[in-house]
């Protein structure tokens, strides 16, 4: 099987999933079951990814593989209960068109942008998809331990940013200005950042993974070109002393 091939299915398994996600929340009449579990796809889709490489032998299991899988799949399991602000504020244009198309009962439009977020979502988690096919040498190297240091890192200081922003909603609600926020402007996002910067210096190990860093680009242009400016409009809007 070649790495095209492993990908196309992949990619095809994963929009499956996200049509029945989508169904699913139709059914239920809740958006907020497509938001909640918007990573459930990429979860399955990766323990299918490992199912495929042992059952036909593409290449032994390696220590550089199952930490680049516990990680996302650390990172996927916690993002059902997390991200619920930055989900909503990337995926809202995204609903908003999925029930219009919805309500004028195009399929075909529907079909197309299912395929245009299942293609993003396993670009952006392209690193352990190559490690999945074939992740290099079993022992780990010094870039394998910067890796798993900076994605260790960064979803650490996720989980405080989370904790504070959760803190902040129960008292007061007010602009937060400590801890990171005192010395980053989206902290939150740089932990972010980091775990997937992680993802793809571990995926350097892997045979023939340099295709991969298109996915890290494609992070980076969402993060920056997306969330952040659409973020600042919203906190401008509910604290003008954001500005300072």
């Amino acid at each position: 099987m070649s790495n095209f091939v492993f990908i196309s299915l992949l990619f095809f398994l994963n929009s499956m999933l996200l049509i029945a996600l989508i169904l699913s929340s139709i059914n239920k009449k809740s958006p907020r079951r497509f938001l909640k579990f918007f990573f459930l796809p990429i979860l399955l889709s990766l323990f299918v990814s490992l199912a495929i490489q042992f059952q036909l032998q593409i290449s032994e299991i390696s220590l550089r593989q199952l930490f680049a899988n516990s990680i996302v799949t650390l990172w996927c399991l916690k993002s059902f209960s997390s991200y619920k602000s930055i989900k909503s504020t990337l995926l809202q244009e995204i609903l908003q068109s999925v029930r219009d198309l919805i309500y004028k009962k195009k399929l075909l439009s529907i079909l197309v942008i299912v395929m245009r977020i299942s293609f993003i979502q396993i670009l952006c988690f392209s690193s352990v998809f190559s490690l999945n096919y074939l992740s290099g040498y079993s022992s780990l190297n010094y870039l394998d331990i910067l890796g798993i240091s900076l994605s260790i890192l960064g979803m650490s200081i996720e989980i405080i940013c989370e904790k504070q922003i959760k803190n902040a909603r129960k008292t007061d609600n007010n602009l937060i200005t400590s801890g990171f926020w005192n010395y980053l402007q989206h902290p939150n996002l740089v932990g972010l950042l980091l775990v997937f910067s992680g993802l793809h210096i571990l995926a350097l190990s892997g045979v023939g993974s340099e295709w991969s860093l298109l996915g890290f680009m494609i992070t980076i242009l969402i993060i920056h070109k997306k969330l952040i400016p659409e973020i600042e409009v919203q906190l401008l809007a509910k604290y003008p002393e954001y500005q300072k």
